[in-house]
């Protein structure tokens, strides 16, 4: 899988669940001249942390990496060869940026073009969204919500209806009809709370309906 950057395709290269790029994917995505991104790695060295934010992988680790990757991927790999493209020919370690090593190395980086390409990449790269996962929200039975005292009762389902808002709301078309299904639970509920707060007694009788 690729990632549009501007005019780059980057390559989505993973380390230990994270996103990584290295220095010619740097230089790529900033349309700067190859090398540039490595002169200030280098340059700014001390300020970099190993492991927080960059970590050298050996050359079989870096195959591993890349395995399956298109072979043009290689040209963003900032790696010594001796034959364009052949991951096999890979003969020194691979420094590999996390976001954080990423936005040290280009802090120097002022262009306006250089400002764009932070942002999208941090974005777009190494902030990827997570997959939206559905907890269905949960309510005691009327008969168990009857039984307990009103303010318990109230709140109970009033923080139901604010996680089902909340959480299934806006979460496109498998989310709505979560909350739809889950609104046929809660309005009964608010009405049984209603009703109960207009009696004015903890308790409430409630009888169910023969519908």
């Amino acid at each position: 899988m690729n990632i549009a950057i501007q005019q780059a395709q980057l390559p989505a290269l993973e380390y230990q669940g994270q996103r990584v790029v290295t220095l010619p994917m740097i230089d790529e995505a900033h349309e700067r001249p190859e090398g540039t991104a490595r002169n200030a790695f280098h340059r700014n060295f001390r300020h970099f942390i190993a492991g927080e934010d960059f970590v050298k992988v050996t050359p079989d680790e870096y195959r591993g990496l890349t395995s399956g990757m298109h072979s043009a991927y290689y040209e963003c790999a900032s790696v010594k060869r001796t034959r364009k493209n052949s991951p096999d020919k890979i003969t020194e370690d691979v420094t590999l940026f996390f976001e954080s090593g990423y936005l040290v190395v280009v802090k120097s980086f002022r262009d306006d073009l250089s400002w764009q390409v932070q942002r999208e990449l941090v974005r777009a790269y190494f902030r990827r969204p997570e997959a939206v996962t559905f907890h269905h929200v949960d309510l005691p039975s009327l008969e168990e919500l009857a039984a307990m005292p009103i303010s318990d009762a109230r709140n109970i389902v009033t923080l139901a209806d604010r996680d089902s808002k909340q959480f299934h709301g806006s979460q496109g078309s498998k989310g709505m009809n979560l909350r739809k299904k889950e609104l046929k639970t809660i309005r009964p509920a608010e009405k049984l709370v209603d009703a109960m707060g207009q009696i004015g007694f903890d308790k409430y009788e409630w009888e169910p309906s023969d519908e």
